[in-house]
């Protein structure tokens, strides 16, 4: 399976307690920081201007999502996540063809797609009346882009 996420979203600040977003950020800095991290990974990060990144090779387990991590290859696209921030052509076309190539790599059927809000539907602990991950947020043009990789024939 392949796991779509966004760089930015909602966390517990640790000084105040309280529920705030984190901004997309840069990918240089994202992924300096999933990098440092050894309880992070990500297979792939997708720029807003389509620049693309590897970091954990395919084949090992990248932690992105509990659960489901030993099985499936994440792809970060730098995002707000916030349902608002838009996710650019160059962006889209960038994930397009990383996922047919995945397609072809792995055999990861269009059901195998998800997004990482499908998987992980736990609250947050700062305010349980949230969601802990709503990534890639309702701007993500989900059924476009697998429309785009999975056409009708």
């Amino acid at each position: 399976m392949v796991v779509i996420h966004s760089t930015g979203g909602p966390t517990c600040d640790a000084k105040t307690g309280l529920p705030v977003w984190v901004a997309a950020g840069t990918l240089e800095d994202n992924l300096r920081h999933i990098e440092a991290h050894p309880t992070l990974g990500i297979h792939h990060m997708i720029d807003r201007d389509g620049t693309a990144r590897a970091s954990v090779p395919e084949g090992q387990v990248a932690h992105h999502v509990f659960g489901f991590s030993g099985r499936s290859i994440a792809i970060e696209l730098v995002n707000d996540g916030d349902g608002r921030d838009p996710f650019p052509e160059a962006q889209l076309a960038a994930l397009v063809n990383l996922l047919g190539e995945l397609r072809q790599r792995h055999g990861i059927k269009r059901s195998g797609v998800v997004r990482h809000s499908d998987l992980d539907r736990a609250m947050m602990p700062c305010d349980r009346t949230q969601r802990r991950k709503v990534d890639p947020g309702d701007a993500f043009p989900f059924d476009a882009v697998l429309d785009r990789v999975y056409p009708l024939r």
